[in-house]
């Protein structure tokens, strides 16, 4: 799977779990919390949205970390790690 579609399907997945946020808000550096208002419910949704959504991407448990929650930047990154892609779009 290509980087543009995984990121494009991150940002689908913040659309869809977090209510009141539009496509314009959603920029790489846009704070999760702070400037989307992802909370700890959201969150959940989100990350079972990209399990269900990127082909062979599973959230590790003994890998993920508050701060892969800082933007999406942050999240697009950890994503790519745990698919062993090493290709960033920044």
């Amino acid at each position: 799977m290509d980087t543009h579609k995984i990121l494009d399907i991150i940002k689908e997945g913040l659309l869809d779990s977090i209510p009141n946020i539009t496509k314009e808000q959603i920029k790489m550096d846009s704070h999760l919390k702070n400037d989307l208002g992802i909370d700890s419910l959201s969150s959940m949704f989100f990350l079972t949205y990209l399990e269900d959504n990127i082909n062979k991407f599973e959230v590790n448990a003994d890998t993920i970390e508050a701060r892969h929650f800082n933007t999406l930047q942050t999240i697009f990154d950890y994503v790519l790690s745990e698919m062993n892609i090493s290709v960033s779009v920044a």
